[in-house]
């Protein structure tokens, strides 16, 4: 889960509430990290890449680790506070390799003149983009500030916004973990319906909060994502002036057929003519 980022950050910004719960949910989550870091490398370690829709940092500071320099671009002022948490816990020589800054996919805070050789939009972040004008100023964005041969990743869940569509109504379970003092249970639910434009479910994410002694306190944050095909994403990647190079259908590098429920698109940039 990751958030909106077409435009102008949308008002409330539904991470306000539920920011405190998303590293609960999503730190030990690897397999992702894990598949990036493996198309990334074999290069040298002073690669600057940029991440669109960086969250709390969780992969901001495996790639910083890893040695890269990073940038990561997000529009929730609660998440960057998140993020801010997590720099100070690091070490120092991991934490002057990243930045982030409050910015959007389609209006990112960048000179004109930076550039990165790797760009990233991972794990659903470009489901967040609702609208296909959205989707190629994003991607035109990351294409202007590419070097040449530069490589871009993006990272689409595929089945669970249709999954959530075709069941609107239901409830489906994330998980439950503990908070971070131990005194009490977190449970994240989801339940999705149309959205307010064709094309796009309405994400109702439900955290609650199991107290000891049995009281339960709800907080409730909505984000509407894409339907969105394996074919809408390739050619949106083509059209906004890259090669593609693969095509997965999972971390495990399993193929992006039409059995697979994400599709993971590795590109380049060409060079200039």
């Amino acid at each position: 889960m990751t958030t909106p980022l077409a435009g102008a950050q949308r008002e409330p910004d539904p991470y306000a509430q539920i920011a405190e719960w998303y590293d609960l949910e999503h730190d030990s989550f690897t397999d992702d990290i894990e598949l990036y870091l493996e198309l990334i490398g074999g290069a040298t370690s002073r690669l600057a890449i940029l991440e669109v829709g960086a969250g709390t940092g969780r992969l901001l500071a495996a790639l910083a680790g890893a040695g890269y320099v990073v940038t990561g671009v997000e529009p929730s002022a609660a998440m960057r506070e998140r993020y801010a948490g997590r720099l100070v816990a690091l070490p120092e020589r991991v934490a002057r390799r990243i930045s982030i800054v409050a910015g959007t996919a389609t209006e990112l805070p960048l000179a004109a003149t930076e550039r990165f050789d790797v760009a990233l939009l991972g794990l659903g972040t470009f489901g967040h983009l609702t609208r296909a004008d959205e989707r190629a100023a994003a991607l035109g964005a990351l294409h202007r500030h590419l070097r040449e041969g530069g490589r871009l990743i993006v990272d689409v869940d595929l089945a669970g916004p249709r999954r959530l569509l075709e069941t609107a109504g239901r409830l489906w379970w994330q998980g439950a973990w503990p908070t971070r003092d131990g005194a009490a249970m977190v449970e994240h639910l989801v339940v999705g319906g149309p959205g307010a434009e064709p094309g796009v479910v309405e994400v109702t994410h439900l955290y609650d909060l199991h107290e000891q002694g049995g009281s339960v306190r709800r907080t409730l944050a909505r984000t509407p994502l894409a339907l969105l095909s394996r074919g809408e994403v390739t050619l949106a990647v083509r059209q906004a002036g890259f090669s593609i190079e693969a095509l997965y259908g999972g971390y495990d590098m399993a193929p992006a057929d039409d059995a697979a429920g994400r599709v993971i698109v590795v590109a380049q940039r060409a060079p200039s003519a």
